[in-house]
C-alpha cells in the first residue's frame, strides 16, 4: 500500500490583500477595461482575489462586491483549467455574479446549462463626436452641482456606495456631477472606476425623475471635467441595456469591442 498521501486537486487560492500586488501586471496587460478589477486589487473597492498558484498566479479570479469578476489566464495544462473553472462556476455565492473571461478559450469551456450567456460591449469615445452632440444647458427648474457627501448614500442599484469603500475615497478620487430638481438629487452621474487615465462612468436617475435627459446632463457635466483633466471618459454596458447603450451613442459613445457576459445564478449561502 501507498504511504503517499493522495495529490490534492488543483484549486484556487484566496490572496491576501497584501498580496494583490502579485496580479497588478498581468491584469494591466489584458487588452479590454478591466478597470472594475483593478479596483479591487488596487483596494479601491471590495472585494476578493483567487489566484492559482497562489505565489505566482498562472490563473486568477478577482470579484467585486458588486457583482462582477473576471476569470483570465492559462495554466497550460491539460484539464487544470477545466477544474479550475468549474470550482468558479460552482462556488458558492448569494446573489448572481456578472463574469468576463479571458482568452476566449475560456468562453468555449463554459458550458454550464444554469450559466446564462449575454454580451459585454466596450465603447470608446470621440471627442469630436461628443463636440457634435453635447446637450444644452440644464433647462429652467434643473441645476448641475459637484456630488458631494449625501451624493454617496444617494439610494439606487448603480450608485457610489456599491463601487467605493467609503465617501471619502469617493470624493477625493472619483466624484460626480448630480442634477437638482426640487430641491432632490434626481440623477447621478459618478466615477465608478478609476484607471491610469480613465475614468468609468456609472450613472443613476431616481424612477421618478427618469425620461426627462437629466442623465444625459449630469453626464455631460463628468464628460467635461474628464476633459479638462486630461482624462479618458469610458462606458461599458451590457448589449441587451438599451437604455445605456443609446445614452453612450447620444454622448459620443460608440460600441468598440463585444466580449461574452456570463451570468451565474446565486445559489444556497
Amino acid at each position: 500500500m501507498s504511504t503517499n498521501a493522495d495529490p490534492q486537486p488543483p484549486r484556487l487560492h484566496e490572496l491576501p490583500a497584501s498580496a494583490y500586488h502579485r496580479i497588478t501586471s498581468s491584469l494591466r496587460a489584458l487588452a479590454r477595461n478591466t478597470l472594475f478589477a483593478r479596483a479591487v486589487a488596487e483596494q479601491d473597492a471590495p472585494g476578493q482575489v483567487f489566484a492559482y498558484p497562489a505565489e505566482s498566479p498562472a490563473v486568477v479570479y478577482v470579484i467585486h462586491d458588486y457583482g462582477m469578476s473576471l476569470l483570465y489566464g492559462s495554466t497550460g495544462l491539460a484539464g487544470v483549467d477545466e477544474q479550475l473553472l468549474a470550482e468558479v462556476v460552482r462556488r458558492p455565492r448569494c446573489a448572481a455574479e456578472w463574469l468576463q473571461v479571458a482568452p476566449a478559450v475560456w468562453a468555449e469551456r463554459l458550458r454550464e446549462p444554469a450559466v446564462e450567456r449575454y454580451t459585454r460591449v466596450n465603447f470608446r469615445f470621440s471627442p469630436q463626436a461628443y463636440a457634435a452632440c453635447r446637450p444644452s444647458p440644464a433647462a429652467a427648474g434643473v441645476r448641475i452641482v459637484r456630488a458631494d457627501r449625501s451624493a454617496f448614500a444617494m439610494p439606487g442599484s448603480v450608485v457610489p456606495r456599491l463601487f467605493w469603500r467609503d465617501a471619502e475615497r469617493f470624493l477625493a478620487t472619483g466624484g460626480g456631477f448630480g442634477a437638482i430638481v426640487d430641491g432632490e438629487l434626481a440623477s447621478l452621474a459618478f466615477v465608478s472606476f478609476v484607471g491610469d487615465a480613465a475614468l468609468e462612468i456609472g450613472i443613476e436617475t431616481l424612477p421618478h425623475h427618469r425620461g426627462r435627459g437629466l442623465a444625459r446632463l449630469a453626464c455631460a457635466a463628468l464628460i467635461d471635467e474628464c476633459l479638462a483633466r486630461g482624462r479618458e471618459p469610458v462606458w461599458a454596458c451590457r448589449l441587451e441595456n438599451t437604455a445605456s447603450h443609446r445614452l453612450a451613442e447620444s454622448l459620443g459613445f460608440t460600441a468598440a469591442h463585444h466580449f461574452p457576459y456570463f451570468r451565474l445564478p446565486s445559489t444556497a449561502c
